[in-house]
């Protein structure tokens, strides 16, 4: 149900494709030190928002000092659309995660311990524990449900929805029209 994580990181790499990764090392060179921005770096920075990672946590991953990682920022705008998107979409996955576990009905196994009795000319000489796998199915949580229905999971859930239109449109302005129409037109060829 809703987006996993392979599915996210897909569509994130349409975004990554547009950064001109030469051009924007060159411009780090004597500002970031020993720091290459790669497609795996990117594609490291996706999946470490994906995991809930803070700025801070990722700047710590990439070894970077605060004013690398701005100068960074401030270089690449679209790897903060990279990262923002990336945050999104892990709302949406822990979404329906939530959602799931509210519904109930997912299939587990769980290991339970059984006493087995050994018996000798019928009569008990011992006891010996035997561990056997049980199916399972989880049961729907009305109180998780009543919560998702109070807050309208789609409008609330976690901060970084509730991101500033000021935030979005200050990115999409330090962008250059390069960046600008590389991401556009990724986008048009998704939905093709």
């Amino acid at each position: 149900m809703g987006l996993d994580k392979k599915q996210a990181l897909k569509k994130l790499e349409k975004i990554t494709s547009t950064i001109d990764l030469k051009t924007l090392n060159l411009q780090l060179e004597g500002v970031v030190d020993d720091f290459q921005l790669t497609n795996k770096t990117l594609r490291n920075i996706a999946e470490w928002a994906l995991d809930g990672k803070s700025e801070t946590e990722i700047r710590n991953n990439l070894e970077l000092s605060p004013y690398e990682w701005e100068y960074l920022k401030k270089q690449c705008p679209s790897m903060l659309l990279v990262m923002q998107h990336s945050y999104a979409y892990a709302d949406i996955v822990v979404a329906g995660t939530l959602l799931q576990t509210a519904l109930g009905g997912q299939e587990y196994e769980e290991e339970v311990p059984i006493k087995k009795k050994m018996y000798e000319y019928g009569k008990c000489v011992g006891e010996e524990i035997e561990i056997i796998k049980i199916k399972k199915k989880t049961q729907a949580n009305p109180y998780l449900l009543k919560f998702l229905a109070e807050n309208k999971l789609s409008e609330n859930f976690g901060d970084s929805s509730k991101s500033s239109g000021k935030e979005h449109k200050d990115l999409i302005d330090a962008m250059t029209e390069e960046e600008r129409k590389a991401i556009l037109e990724a986008y048009k060829n998704e939905s093709n």
